[in-house]
């Protein structure tokens, strides 16, 4: 029996020190890499992060972040060969499969989603995103990341869904209604919709998110300056006379307004810097 003994005491003392030697020779490499890394030499550091993973990945559960990274200093935008966009899809499941296990860092999600715009693959960032809403749903800069990926993808309809929820999500903040404002008037003066119901429908839209920017900041020009150049877009579709010229007196208020505004800015520096 006490033989028995010594030999698991023995048997367990080796595993020890065999996995503390795993351990130092794979912050070894660990160090390799970084020092590699730091030189912008990208493919030596690959191979000293992917050795250290092989040896001991365990207890070194950054690495997949660092592999990713390594991977993404290898990728050339706008460069289709095989070899580079096996860059490319090894940064994105090494940096996936970091952030289901670290889901809070928001440098490594960044990273992700700069190069998912560098290789071309807006939509594969929009379902990224969407992904991470379903169990983050009041992520406000996940929200606003997805409107502007819409808005690149020329998304138009789901882009002004996605700067409304931002509203909702942030509704005390008049420059939330600013941009939904601003996003609405894009739409009907660069690109309007051949049905006049729809424009009227974004005009209607925009003007009240500027309206209730202007309540939460009364002094907000920049969103009196829009809300007058939606009240124009609204006189260029009104087939009634009266009602048009009402529309652009309306905007011509607004207009001065802002004016004022800013003038009484100026005004303020002015006697501030004198004083």
């Amino acid at each position: 029996m006490k033989t028995k003994l010594c030999l698991f005491a023995a048997l367990t003392l080796s595993a020890s020190l065999l996995a503390g030697c795993q351990k130092v020779n794979a912050r070894m490499e660990i160090r390799e890499g970084n020092d590699a890394y730091q030189r912008e030499d990208y493919k030596a550091a690959l191979t000293h992060y992917t050795k250290a993973r092989q040896i001991d990945g365990k207890s070194f559960p950054d690495l997949d972040r660092m592999i990713g990274y390594s991977r993404i200093g290898l990728y050339i935008p706008e460069d289709t060969s095989p070899a580079n966009e096996q860059n490319a899809d090894a940064a994105v499941a090494e940096l996936r499969k970091y952030l289901r296990k670290r889901p809070d860092d928001e440098i490594a999600r960044e990273a992700l989603i700069n190069l998912y715009l560098n290789a071309n693959r807006t939509t594969d960032a929009i379902n990224f995103f969407r992904e991470y809403l379903q169990r983050n749903p009041a992520d406000l800069a996940a929200v606003r990341s997805v409107a502007q990926l819409y808005a690149k993808q020329g998304n138009f309809n789901e882009a002004l869904n996605w700067y409304e929820k931002i509203t909702l999500l942030d509704s005390k903040n008049p420059e939330a209604f600013y941009i939904f404002g601003v996003v609405c008037y894009e739409k009907v003066a660069k690109n309007p919709p051949a049905d006049m119901a729809e424009r009227m429908a974004i005009i209607e839209k925009g003007k009240a998110a500027l309206q209730r920017s202007i309540s939460l900041k009364p002094d907000y020009f920049e969103s009196m300056a829009y809300l007058n150049l939606l009240f124009r877009q609204q006189a260029l579709v009104e087939t009634d006379p009266v009602k048009q010229q009402a529309l652009i007196a309306q905007a011509d208020a607004i207009r001065n307004q802002a004016v004022e505004i800013i003038k009484q800015r100026k005004a303020a520096q002015k006697a501030q810097k004198s004083s």
